[in-house]
């Protein structure tokens, strides 16, 4: 049971109210309906001021609305009252905007590591309930090496969700999401899919420009040139691998998967240090 889950976000920084962005997202509230299938959205609080109408929409179709930063700047160059003072606007107004509590977020580029974990007692004090921001590797610049790969909680409450990983020899593998499931053979993420812990939430993440196949390349922000170049490749396989992976099962949105007080209580703890 994969839950998916889309960064709603805009890979120019533009954040046009008609831009291209907005036209792939209504695309894929399509493709999901004709899917039947839920899915949370991590929305950038400059694409909820560019197209309030936007996550409208996305609500009123049974998705849930999380929250993905202002303007999708790494936890690690972030400036913590800037973060607090942001957050707290958004938030606001993505409750408005969906007409229901905003309990999620994910970090940029799952940039909360051991240098970030201040914005944890922000988002605490914020009301927000869990995060699905670390990326428990050591093969990414974002990487928590020593994080738990499970679900577990922060020392404030907050329930974390990571970037679901498989162990490769000594090394744990994203495997689910982005370039990862992109780049990865099937066969192999059907495997990892099978071997998975029990304790584990999965899910996949997406943007709608994955999906954008006529889009001309260009360099995104925050990005290296040939990763951008294997990103701009992928978006021929990302919708195929993506219907490849919901066809496993139905899952919940995140939100929602949380909700069960029995399966907190299991949740071991983890303060950010070995």
């Amino acid at each position: 049971m994969i839950t998916l889950t889309i960064d709603l976000e805009d890979p120019t920084g533009l954040y046009e109210a008609d831009g291209r962005t907005i036209m792939l997202t209504r695309r894929l509230l399509d493709l999901f309906s004709a899917l039947e299938r839920r899915a949370t959205f991590f929305v950038v609080g400059r694409m909820a001021e560019a197209a309030p109408d936007l996550i409208k929409d996305i609500a009123a179709k049974g998705h849930e609305i999380a929250y993905h930063s202002h303007g999708h700047i790494p936890l690690t160059e972030e400036i913590p009252a800037r973060f607090r003072r942001e957050s707290m606007v958004d938030k606001d107004r993505l409750e408005q905007l969906a007409g229901a509590k905003v309990t999620g977020f994910r970090a940029p580029q799952f940039s909360l590591t051991p240098k970030s974990m201040w914005a944890l007692n922000i988002l605490g004090e914020l009301g927000f309930r869990y995060s699905s921001s670390t990326m428990p590797t050591s093969i990414s610049l974002f990487g928590f090496t020593h994080a738990p790969h499970v679900p577990f909680l922060w020392p404030n409450g907050l329930i974390e969700l990571p970037l679901p990983v498989a162990a490769c020899g000594a090394v744990r593998v994203p495997y689910l999401g982005g370039i990862y499931l992109y780049a990865m053979p099937l066969v192999l993420v059907r495997r990892w899919i099978a071997e998975s812990d029990t304790d584990e939430i999965l899910w996949t993440y997406a943007h709608p420009y994955d999906f954008d196949r006529e889009e001309k390349f260009y360099r995104m922000p925050y990005t290296s040139h040939w990763v951008s170049f294997v990103l701009w490749a992928a978006r021929q396989v990302a919708e195929k691998k993506v219907r490849t992976l919901l066809s496993f099962g139905d899952a919940a949105p995140l939100g929602e998967r949380i909700e069960s007080e029995s399966w907190r209580k299991n949740l071991p703890h983890f303060d950010g240090h070995i």
